[in-house]
C-alpha cells in the first residue's frame, strides 16, 4: 500500500515495490520455462539486463511525468470547482441576507 504524506499526497513506494516483484516473478518464470539451458539463459539475461534496465527506467520516468501532469491538472480543476462553489454560496447568502 502506498504511504501517505501530509496533505493526502501519496508516495510511489507501493507502485515501485509492485514493479520490482513483477520483474522478479517474470524472471523466475522465464528461467523455469526457457527452452535452453540455465547457463545459456543466465548469459542471455546478463547481456540483455542493461538494455532492459534502461528501458524500464525510461518507462518509469515517462509514467511518473504523466502522473504528475494528471495530478496537477486534477488539482487545478478541483481548485477551480471550489472557487466557483464558494462564489455561488457567497452570492446566494448575500441575496438572502439582503432580501430580509
Amino acid at each position: 500500500m502506498a504511504k501517505q504524506k501530509s496533505g493526502g499526497e501519496q508516495t510511489g513506494s507501493g507502485f515501485v515495490g509492485g514493479v520490482l516483484v513483477g520483474i522478479l516473478v517474470g524472471l523466475a518464470l522465464a528461467l523455469l520455462f526457457a527452452p535452453q539451458s540455465g547457463e545459456e539463459t543466465r548469459e542471455q539475461l546478463g547481456e540483455q539486463l542493461p538494455e532492459l534496465t534502461k528501458r524500464g527506467q525510461l518507462r518509469y520516468q515517462a509514467l511518473r511525468t504523466q502522473l504528475r501532469e494528471r495530478y496537477s491538472e486534477a488539482l487545478s480543476q478541483g481548485r477551480e470547482a471550489y472557487h466557483q462553489a464558494k462564489v455561488e454560496v457567497l452570492s446566494r447568502y448575500s441575496r438572502a441576507k439582503n432580501a430580509q
